[in-house]
Order: structure tokens, then C-alpha cells, then sequence
């Protein structure tokens, strides 16, 4: 028999209490850089908070280096710039410069591979672990996880704002253009400059191309934004998760039977989700040898937007379809208007658990379908989140765990 999750979920006490994390957080410890002091600051306070529902508290702590992700676009516009140069001068130059260009941004920022990672410093990073054991036996374990760090500022995101992915659809048609041409060139003739009206044309078209690609030297900077809604919103709805179940633990409220909790806050998301693949490798074999189902809280600011992720593309990464279908199922049971969805640019911590072959979904409260205004950008404060939208992403994750508990995925 499937439950309702309590009236005192959504009861103005506990959405306060997680809103009211969010200021303090906001007002006392503000943006946090990947692998920062601030990052490691939001990891005990949040230790701190779920330490009276949890039998176990841990951190762990891993090295990358979280200014490789995105921190090759002003050499990628030297190499753009530096290429139509040599287009009309050296083309096999030019073909160099944009294959290497644009083998960075696909296998480092699009796919995620640590591809150029060994020419940055590196730093480390400290995930945190709260276990919740159930009540009796341990058959299967649920992880809901959050990120603890807050993204660079994409200038151009701020500057150009709804208008921002035209201007990013055409700067990366300008890499692929200096690639083509470059190689027709070459093969044409890869010696002085171009002679025939064709070449001399494409060749202008890259210098026209020129303008929209060199602001993309400041797309990312040291400027660091305020993520309430990615993702301290979520790390505040891992706070309110603990409360409530340390109510059920005494006697309260709902607490499993069966099913282990692990409410894992993760560093370095915004650094390439490096927190979560380190994380997802140290612990791969026991997540696969034991029953374990992964819930990942991502961009929650407003619950007309509740969505579950299908796929992310970018990444590769294919949530889990039992897990997308027990979301969809208990958002419904619970009244909760819910869309299906597919992450076409960038990533979660979910692709990471997805590829170690983790049952992992992702759910947002964001409107994914347009660029918003304060997605990684300066205007991401806690005046964006809509408290009731924590309130429903802690309902629809305790019904969750409370299904898995009773019925399990299979």
C-alpha cells in the first residue's frame, strides 16, 4: 500500500526552514568557487545540519583542476583569430589551429572528458556524506545528492541574455567554418593568399565572423555568482530531507524500513562535474553490488518547471527510465503538474553516476526551455527561489524513497 507523504511537508515551518537556509547561506557565506574555502564552509554547515538524522557523517576529499573546464575559451578565440590570419597566409596552420580548438570544447566542455586538465593547478575538492540507516534491515539504498558550489559568471549569458544562443549557435559556426574552409584551402592550395573569388570570399566571411566570436574571451571569468538556485536550493532541500527524516526517527513521520538514505553533497558540479566522478569511481562497485537508485536535485526555483530528465545530452548521460517513471508517477500522486525532459546543453551530476552504470534521473524546478536570466549569472539570489518550489521538490523525493522502500524498482 502506497502512502501520501505527510501535510507537514509542505507545512510553512519546514519550506521556512529550508528558505531560510538559503538567506543565511547567501548572507554568510555567499558564492563559492569550486574547490574554495566558501565550497568547503557550506560543506560542514550542511554536515552540521543533517548530523541529528544521520548515523554517520563523512567528508572525502579528491583533487582535480576546476579551471580546466572552462577555462580554455580565450585561447579558443586567440586560436580563432590567430586562424583566418593564417587562412589567407598558412592554411595547414589555420586547419591546426581549429581542429585543436575545437577538440578541446567537444571532448573537454561538451563531453567532460578531463582532457587538457593536466595543464591547470590543481585543488582540492571535499564531498560530504550523510548515511541514514533505516529502521531494520538494509536490503537497497536511495542517494539524493546536490552540489555545494556556485558557477563562474558566463558574461555573455549577462550580456546578451535571451539573445545568448543565437550568439553562441554563431560562434561555434564560425570554429566549424574556419575548420572547413581551412581544409579546403589546404587541399586547394595551401601557400599566400587565396587567388581565387571563392576563397577570397570565405575568407571575408570568417573576418565578418570575427566580432561575434571575440567576446567570447570573457564568456568565463573569476567572477563567481551567488547560486541560490544552482544549487544551494537543492543543497536546502537535502537539509529539509534530513529533518524529516529525523522526525520519522522519532517518531513523527515517515522513516524506511528497508532502504538506506545517503544524502550526498557534492563539490565541484560547476567544475565539470568532477566532484561526482570521483565520487561515483571511489564507490562504483558497492553502488552496483548493493540495490542502489540515484536522485539528483538541480536548478529549483520555481514548481510550474518541475521536470525529469530523460537524457542530458552533452554528456551522454541516460537517466534511469524506472526512476524517471517513479517520478513522474509520484508527482502525479501527489498533484504535481510534471514534464518530461532532455538537458540539451551542458550536464548534472547525474551523467556521472549514469556512466559508472548508476540508476541515476535528475529533477529540476526550472525552465529549461529558454535561457532564464539568472542561470549562471550574477541575478541567481535567493529573491529568484519561490519557497513553495522547495516544498515540492521535498515532497516528490520522499515519495520516492517511500515507494522504493515499500515496492522497490525491480
Amino acid at each position: 500500500m502506497t502512502f501520501m507523504v505527510e501535510k507537514q511537508l509542505v507545512e510553512k515551518q519546514l519550506v521556512d526552514y529550508m528558505y531560510s537556509l538559503i538567506k543565511k547561506v547567501m548572507r554568510e557565506i555567499g558564492p563559492r568557487e569550486s574547490c574554495s574555502e566558501e565550497e568547503r564552509r557550506l560543506g560542514r554547515l550542511f554536515a552540521g545540519e543533517i548530523a541529528g538524522a544521520c548515523d554517520r557523517v563523512a567528508f572525502e576529499t579528491f583533487t582535480c583542476s576546476p579551471a580546466a573546464f572552462m577555462g580554455f575559451f580565450p585561447y579558443m578565440v586567440a586560436l580563432y583569430l590567430c586562424g583566418v590570419v593564417l587562412y589567407f597566409t598558412i592554411p595547414p596552420l589555420a586547419l591546426t589551429a581549429s581542429l585543436v580548438a575545437l577538440s578541446v570544447f567537444y571532448l573537454e566542455v561538451v563531453r567532460y572528458r578531463e582532457f587538457i586538465d593536466f595543464l591547470y593547478p590543481k585543488k582540492v575538492g571535499e564531498n560530504v556524506i550523510g548515511v541514514i540507516r533505516p529502521s531494520k534491515d538494509v536490503r537497497r539504498r536511495v542517494v539524493v545528492s546536490a552540489h555545494l558550489d556556485s558557477a563562474y559568471e558566463f558574461k555573455i549569458w549577462y550580456w546578451f541574455k535571451g539573445l545568448s544562443p543565437l550568439v553562441m549557435g554563431l560562434a561555434a559556426l564560425a570554429l566549424l567554418l574556419l575548420f572547413a574552409f581551412s581544409l579546403a584551402r589546404t587541399v586547394a592550395d595551401p601557400w599566400g593568399f587565396p587567388e581565387s573569388r571563392i576563397f577570397r570570399a570565405l575568407g571575408i566571411v570568417l573576418v565578418a565572423l570575427s566580432p561575434v566570436v571575440a567576446p567570447f574571451f570573457f564568456f568565463h571569468t573569476s567572477d563567481v555568482v551567488p547560486g541560490a538556485m544552482d544549487d544551494l536550493a537543492g543543497v536546502a532541500v537535502l537539509a529539509g530531507l534530513a529533518k524529516y527524516m529525523e522526525s520519522g526517527k522519532q517518531g513523527g513521520g515517515f522513516r524506511p524500513q528497508h532502504t538506506e538514505v545517503v544524502l550526498l553533497a557534492l563539490s565541484s558540479e560547476e567544475a565539470g562535474l568532477r566532484g561526482a566522478k570521483r565520487y561515483a569511481a571511489a564507490h562504483a562497485t558497492e553502488m552496483r553490488e548493493f540495490p542502489t537508485w540515484a536522485i539528483f536535485l538541480d536548478g529549483i526555483y520555481d514548481q510550474r518547471f518541475l521536470t525529469v530528465f530523460e537524457r542530458e545530452i552533452w554528456p551522454g548521460g541516460r537517466m534511469d527510465p524506472r526512476l524517471v517513471e517513479l517520478a513522474v508517477e509520484c508527482a502525479r500522486r501527489l498533484g504535481y503538474p510534471i514534464r518530461r525532459g532532455i538537458l540539451p546543453l551542458g550536464a548534472t551530476d547525474a551523467s556521472a553516476f549514469a556512466r559508472q552504470g548508476i540508476p541515476s534521473v535528475s529533477v529540476t524546478l526550472w525552465d529549461t526551455t529558454r535561457l532564464v536570466p539568472h542561470y549562471h549569472t550574477r541575478l541567481d539570489t535567493e529573491e529568484r527561489i519561490k519557497p513553495e518550489s522547495l516544498g515540492v521538490a521535498l515532497g516528490l523525493v520522499v515519495e520516492m524513497i517511500r515507494e522504493i522502500d515499500e515496492e522497490g524498482l525491480g
